[in-house]
């Protein structure tokens, strides 16, 4: 059964990591009940660490931050190159720097601490490496918001075990989250039931394996805010049960 608050929470956290700025970013989370602790920033990467009252640790990840102007975020996405990581593939432009962030974590966060990992779009895919960096037992709740197609099935097939709970949520037919549209490299998503929102007005939404997602070509069913309101439709429908 699918725990839709959560799902709601980790949503605003992915669309607050957008934010540049520390203060606005500090009051954001601070807004969810966080303890915002630090905002990582580099050319190509942006996350943000934060607690919650009950002490679970998140790392919520940017994704493409193309209004910004952020060019090496939008060449991440363009870089298909195929790479090999932890016993998988997956593109040069998804894991470069991917080692510097989670060193960041991993010097911040105390040393047994779970970790619990949300992002949209590039930051979405950039949530499946988590195996990658992180001890399984030490892997958190993971929610992956309109990713798109970065990583190949064998990596997908050497986490398994680790991947096995991460939600993963589509929206309509999200043109975004349908890239890599055309290279025969680059077809897999994760194993896993993706939740795939319909409409926010009635709260529909149905459960598909991820590789039989249609996809489409609706570029505005990839914005965040309009993943978070359709979430958040759901979640208040559920509480109310």
């Amino acid at each position: 059964m699918m725990d839709w608050q959560a799902i709601a929470l980790a949503a605003r956290r992915a669309n607050a990591a957008y934010l540049e700025d520390k203060t606005a970013s500090r009051a954001a989370f601070s807004s969810l009940g966080d303890d915002w602790i630090d905002l990582y920033q580099d050319a190509s990467h942006q996350a943000v660490l934060s607690v919650t009252a009950a002490g679970e640790t998140h790392l919520s990840i940017s994704g493409t931050r193309a209004s910004e102007g952020k060019l090496a975020d939008v060449w991440a996405d363009a870089r298909l190159i195929p790479v090999s990581l932890a016993g998988g593939t997956v593109t040069a432009g998804v894991s470069d720097g991917m080692q510097a962030l989670w060193d960041w974590v991993l010097q911040t966060v105390p040393g047994a601490n779970p970790i619990s990992v949300c992002g949209h779009s590039l930051g979405a895919s950039r949530t499946h490496l988590t195996p990658a960096f992180l001890p399984a037992a030490r892997i958190g709740a993971l929610h992956s918001f309109a990713a798109p197609k970065f990583v190949a099935a064998d990596f997908y097939h050497a986490h398994g075990d680790a991947l096995a709970s991460m939600v993963c949520v589509l929206n309509g037919r999200d043109g975004w989250a349908s890239w890599p549209w055309f290279d025969p490299r680059w077809k897999d998503r994760p194993p896993l039931e993706h939740i795939w929102l319909h409409s926010s007005d009635v709260c529909v939404f149905e459960m598909v394996l991820g590789d039989l997602w249609p996809g489409g070509w609706v570029f505005a069913d990839h914005d965040m805010d309009l993943y978070q309101a359709r979430i958040d439709s759901i979640a208040h429908a559920s509480a109310a049960l």
